[in-house]
């Protein structure tokens, strides 16, 4: 078996071969500056070292950290690597991956609010109560707005007037609407239920149904 000699190479201070031979190029990424990998390059007499390459040895990998080559290009460095973590925006609760080296970015943190009428109070999520009663008052102006044409005796459905059963469900459940906000733990508890032939007729006369209580934010 032949045993290739790798005579390295002798080089100038421009990192050009005056002997043509074998240097160790240590790569990084054109835009992160992040080291990528070692390999052994050829130089021909004359011919410098490879773009984006340098010669003296990165620095070891860190839990936590990506080995950068500095912005000055003089030595390596470590810079926080938080790639792949989740962040919430603490302006609008949106969550983000992180997908570049660096600090986290600014007004955004770990903890995840719990519903979308929270609000970032500088330390923590805080649900703006008052937001979430005026949307669930809202929801239910509503449902009693939608249904107050029925409230007239001759309302019908496809030509056919409401039954009495109709009638009481109705009232019952327009009452429950009214009432809803006087029940225990309101506004986050759901909205009274409601028949369905009710529900139908409610949303041809421009109700949108909708989720309640709200949901964690997005």
């Amino acid at each position: 078996m032949t045993t290739v000699i790798k005579t390295p190479a002798v080089l100038n201070k421009s990192n050009q071969a005056q002997l043509a031979g074998w240097v160790t190029v240590f790569n990084i990424h054109p835009d992160s500056r992040e080291y990528l990998s070692s390999v052994e390059e050829y130089l021909a007499e004359g011919v410098g070292i490879p773009a984006n390459t340098y010669l003296d040895k990165s620095l070891k990998a860190k839990k936590g950290f990506a080995v950068c080559r500095s912005a000055d290009n003089s030595q390596w460095e470590y810079l926080p690597d938080h790639r792949g973590e989740t962040r919430y925006s603490t302006i609008t609760g949106a969550t983000t991956t992180l997908s570049e080296i660096g600090d986290y970015p600014a007004d955004t943190t770990e903890l995840a609010p719990t519903t979308t009428f929270d609000q970032w109070d500088g330390t923590r999520w805080v649900t703006d109560k008052d937001r979430v009663a005026a949307v669930a008052r809202r929801y239910r102006d509503a449902f009693i707005e939608a249904t107050d044409p029925m409230m007239v005796s001759d309302y019908s459905i496809d030509d056919m007037p409401l039954t009495s059963e109709q009638r009481r469900e109705l009232a019952e459940t327009r009452l429950a609407f009214k009432t809803w906000p006087t029940q225990e733990n309101w506004p986050r508890i759901e909205l009274p239920d409601i028949p369905y032939w009710l529900l139908i007729e409610a949303v041809n006369q421009g109700y949108r149904v909708p989720v309640w209580p709200a949901g964690p934010a997005e």
